[in-house]
């Protein structure tokens, strides 16, 4: 689990519910819309979806009443990623021989961000248990060294990776400071002074047996038990910390799962073993500081998180002989065990004296989520091979968990569809259809246009599926811009480009489950408006994109 490196979280106001762009100025294509392309007739609240591929990638709305019109556009691929676009509108229908207008800035400049390091740890994690998977047989771990349940006060000494890239493990020796019904803490023997205290270390076992893992196993599923202990294991080290360096990126691991511990390889613990780091408020072991409540405050949203990557491995790997979950998902439903964390924990079991366990648990989720939302059109839902492991994109995949558990759950909690998730050898995209029944385009495409029509005032949705039903996100991104302007600097962070009533022009990156959105309006008695997806070259987006459009119309 990674976070960015923020001491101070804001209170979250929450209303709870039950490859680049470009800044060119060479001409751009022309589009090619015509009357062949049939109008779309939505009355306000509907949405439609539009296949670019059978109509030229033209939509075309008609001639607004004496209110005028609104419509929400929104464009995705569902295959490839970092395909170029163009998209040209005007008044409809657009006449081939018009003068070409220049593109406008697209805002997806910061894909060119520096790669976090934090985050390509946890891809090289989640790469190397799909190797282990591909093996195929015996995933049975080497007899265990520790098959009899520890006790306070047992040593023990573990292979901890070397690195972010692991290529290597380092031996921690650590003492067992807590034991309890569900879970053994260990404490590297080496650490830095200020430190975890015992009450800080016995808070969260008796936390762990009482909230985090009834949680986390009524909502995923149970966990393997190879060593034969009866506890899941924790071991506390600096040699988590290390795996930071000095935060050049300014986010910290704070903790990981690696299924390599399952499997009988090089550097396994032979049993169910997950890592959180240790406070080093002067931060002597790499030069990045870890101050005592920063790491105290996120130790309980580590052990849920880490614990939903160790249950989906042996759901998905030790009991199915599949492959190991797809990151995107995998990490989407580790973020959705933090929300579970902070809507079923009471206030005072969470043993943090500032801030409610809503903050604690949920404002990474919130955060990485609205820096998703404030330019989406960067990054994909399903992170591409080489990805740079951001938190960017962890909010996409919480968001996309998070909508789907509201569309197709029970309710907010949603554990029977959230299980039915886990418990499969299905993975990414096919474990989604499978489970909901629906393609998956259609449903990137109905998230895409929740992700700026929920709760938009003056808009009633004909379909749920237009909306979050668990969360106003609106009030929450406007709470903490409120709070905190310099972090969150718009009231709601997803702003699409406008064509009103006139020519509009703008390139940009398709990526797999985001893109633009582009909000079409018109005054009254406007003519209708057209608007068309292509390459930059003017040619059709290529087949093998299988990109995905929808309109919804706004008032």
């Amino acid at each position: 689990m990674t976070i960015r490196l923020q001491l101070i979280a804001p209170a979250l106001g929450l209303a709870l519910l039950a490859a680049c762009g470009s800044d060119t100025t060479e001409p751009s294509p022309v589009a090619r819309c015509n009357t062949g392309v049939a109008e779309l007739n939505l009355e306000p609240g509907d949405f439609a979806e539009v296949d670019p591929a059978t109509s030229d990638g033209c939509i075309r709305v008609p001639r607004a009443g004496s209110g005028g019109a609104e419509y929400l556009y929104v464009a995705l691929s569902t295959t490839a990623d970092s395909t170029p676009y163009s998209l040209q509108a005007g008044n409809a229908p657009l006449i081939a021989s018009r003068a070409p207008i220049s593109p406008l800035p697209s805002p997806t400049l910061s894909a060119f961000a520096r790669p976090s390091p934090a985050g390509k740890f946890h891809e090289m994690l989640r790469h190397r248990e799909a190797l282990m998977a591909n093996r195929g047989a015996g995933f049975v771990a080497a007899p265990p060294a520790f098959s009899v349940a520890p006790v306070v006060g047992d040593k023990r000494t573990f292979s901890v990776c070397n690195s972010t890239v692991c290529n290597g493990f380092v031996s921690v020796t650590a003492t067992a400071k807590h034991v309890g019904q569900r879970v053994a803490i260990y404490i590297d023997d080496t650490i830095p002074a200020g430190g975890y205290t015992q009450a800080d270390i016995d808070s969260v076992g008796m936390l762990f047996d009482q909230y985090l893992y009834p949680i986390d196993t009524t909502a995923f599923g149970r966990e393997s038990d190879l060593d034969n202990n009866g506890v899941v294991v924790v071991l506390l080290t600096d040699a988590v910390n290390r795996l930071s360096g000095n935060c050049p990126d300014q986010s910290v691991i704070l903790g990981y799962f690696f299924g390599n511990d399952l499997v009988d390889n090089t550097g396994s613990n032979h049993g169910e073993v997950f890592y959180g780091l240790v406070p080093d408020p002067g931060g002597s072991v790499a030069g990045c500081s870890v101050p005592k409540d920063f790491a105290t405050r996120t130790l309980a949203p580590v052990f849920i998180h880490e614990f939903q990557h160790m249950i989906s491995f042996n759901q998905h790997v030790l009991i199915r002989r599949g492959a190991t979950e797809a990151t995107w998902l995998n990490e989407g439903l580790s973020h959705f065990a933090e929300e579970l964390g902070a809507r079923l924990i009471p206030d005072a079991a969470t043993g943090v004296a500032s801030g409610s366990r809503f903050t604690q648990f949920a404002f990474g989720d919130v955060d990485n989520a609205y820096n998703y939302l404030l330019n989406q059109e960067a990054t994909s839902l399903i992170e591409p091979a080489g990805s740079t492991g951001t938190l960017d994109e962890r909010g996409a995949n919480w968001l996309f968990v998070r909508w789907l558990v509201d569309q197709f759950g029970a309710d907010e909690i949603g554990t029977q569809f959230t299980r039915s998730l886990v418990a499969t050898a299905q993975t990414g995209v096919a474990n989604v259809e499978a489970i909901t029944g629906e393609d998956f385009g259609t449903l990137l495409l109905q998230w895409q246009l929740a992700n700026y029509l929920d709760n938009l005032p003056g808009f009633t949705p004909a379909s749920p599926r237009l909306q979050y039903l668990s969360w106003n996100f609106r009030n929450t991104f406007s709470s903490l811009n409120n709070q905190a302007p310099e972090s969150f600097p718009k009231p709601y962070p997803l702003v699409p480009d406008s064509a009103v009533n006139a020519e509009f022009s703008r390139t940009g990156t398709l990526r797999i489950g985001s893109g633009p959105h582009v909000l079409m309006e018109q005054g009254a008695g406007s003519q209708g408006l057209s608007l068309q997806l292509m390459s930059p070259s003017g040619s059709a987006i290529p087949a093998g994109v299988a990109a995905r459009a929808a309109v919804a119309r706004i008032r």
